[in-house]
C-alpha cells in the first residue's frame, strides 16, 4: 500500500493595518500611564536658519531669545543637544486641556507635528535631522524619587541591559531603543527620556517623502525569520526574545512578537518607494514560505527513516508543492 503526502508552500499573508497597535511590551504600556511632559526633536537647522524661521512664522509671543509661545498653547525652546539644534515642545497649560477633556499628551504630539510641518513650509525642506534617523525624544514625568525604585521597576519588567547607573541617572536599552531616567539637583523626582525613531512625511513637493507602515504577518518562528532576512541581505540584524530588527534597502524593519496571535507584527519605517517595499515584502514572504517548506520536508524525511519506511517517489508539483509517495507495506 502506498501513502501519498503533499506539502504545499505555505501562504504567509501580510495585510496592512494602520490602526493596529503592536503592544506586547509591558514596559512600553506603562509609559501610557505616565505624564508626557516634553517632546524634543533633533533638527538640521543652524542658528541663522532658526533666526530666519522664527522671523517668518506666526509667533504671537516671544518671551526670551530662544523661547516662544504659540496660539495653540505650545511653548518652544531652542537648545543645542548632541551637536544639533533641537526644538523642545511643552504645553503652557495642561490643566486647562484636562478640564476640557482633551488628552494633554495627544494634544502635545499632534500640535508639535503641525508646527513642524509649518517649519518645513517656511524653510522649504524637511527640518528634522534625517541623518540621525529622524529622532524624537519623549520626556515623561514620573513619581520615582529613588534610584532603587527605578531599578526595581526595570527588574519587574525583566529589563537587564542597563548601561549606566548613578544616583541621578540610569540609562538602559529596551526593544532597540535608548532610555534615560534623569534627575537634577533641583528636582525631587526623576523624569524619563525615551528615544523614538519615527519616519515622518516630508510635505515639500519635489522631495521624496518617507512613510511608515504597521503590518500583521503569519511568521511564527524566529530562527526561520532570521534565516530569511540573512539570505535576503538584511543589514544590522538585532534580536532578543521578543523582537527582530534590521535595515533593508534604506528601510528599517522591526518584527515584534504578538503573544495573543503567536505570530510577529511588522513595523516598517523610512519607506521612500512604496512599490519597492511591496516587492521586498512579497520576496520575504516567498522566501520564508520556502524555508518553512524545506523544514517540513526534512522533518518528514527524517520520520520516514525513523519508521523504516520506503520512499517510493518524490515529485515537484506545478504549484511548487512536494508530493511524496511512501510504501507503508
Amino acid at each position: 500500500m502506498s501513502l501519498i503526502l503533499q506539502a504545499f508552500p505555505m501562504a504567509f499573508l501580510i495585510s496592512p493595518d494602520a490602526n493596529d497597535k503592536i503592544a506586547n511590551d509591558r514596559f512600553s504600556l506603562t509609559l501610557e500611564k505616565e505624564n508626557l511632559n516634553l517632546v524634543k526633536i533633533a533638527t538640521n537647522l543652524r542658528l541663522e536658519d532658526i533666526n530666519y524661521l522664527m522671523e517668518n512664522i506666526n509667533v504671537p509671543y516671544k518671551y526670551s531669545n530662544d523661547n516662544y509661545i504659540f496660539e495653540n498653547g505650545l511653548k518652544l525652546n531652542w537648545k543645542i543637544y548632541n551637536g544639533h539644534y533641537c526644538a523642545f515642545f511643552t504645553l503652557r497649560n495642561k490643566n486647562y486641556l484636562s478640564a476640557k477633556n482633551i488628552n494633554p499628551a495627544s494634544y502635545l504630539l499632534t500640535q508639535a507635528e503641525e508646527l513642524l510641518r509649518a517649519f518645513d513650509t517656511v524653510m522649504k525642506k524637511n527640518v528634522r535631522n534625517i541623518s540621525s534617523g529622524e529622532t524624537f525624544y519623549y520626556c515623561y514625568d514620573t513619581p520615582y524619587k529613588l534610584k532603587e525604585d527605578i531599578l526595581n521597576l526595570l527588574k519587574a519588567h525583566k529589563i537587564e541591559n542597563i548601561t549606566k547607573q548613578t544616583d541621578l541617572e540610569i540609562r538602559f536599552r529596551h526593544n532597540f531603543k535608548n532610555y534615560k531616567y534623569l534627575r537634577n539637583a533641583k528636582n525631587e523626582t526623576f523624569y524619563l527620556e525615551s528615544e523614538q525613531k519615527i519616519s515622518l512625511l516630508n510635505i515639500i513637493a519635489g522631495e521624496k517623502s518617507k512613510t511608515s507602515r504597521k503590518l500583521k504577518t503569519n511568521y511564527t518562528d524566529r530562527e526561520t525569520l532570521l534565516k530569511t532576512l540573512e539570505e535576503y541581505g538584511a543589514r544590522g540584524i538585532e534580536y532578543d526574545e521578543f523582537n527582530v530588527s534590521c535595515d533593508m534597502s534604506g528601510m528599517k524593519l522591526l518584527y515584534s512578537k504578538n503573544f495573543a496571535q503567536g505570530s510577529y507584527d511588522l513595523e516598517i519605517s523610512q519607506i521612500s518607494d512604496e512599490s519597492a517595499c511591496d516587492s521586498i515584502l512579497q520576496d520575504l514572504k516567498d522566501e520564508y514560505s520556502s524555508n518553512i517548506q524545506d523544514i517540513t520536508y526534512r522533518t518528514i524525511i527524517e520520520r520516514i527513516k525513523d519508521k523504516n519506511l520506503r520512499l517510493e517517489s518524490e515529485e515537484i508539483g506545478e504549484d511548487n508543492s512536494i508530493i511524496l509517495t511512501i510504501d507503508v507495506g
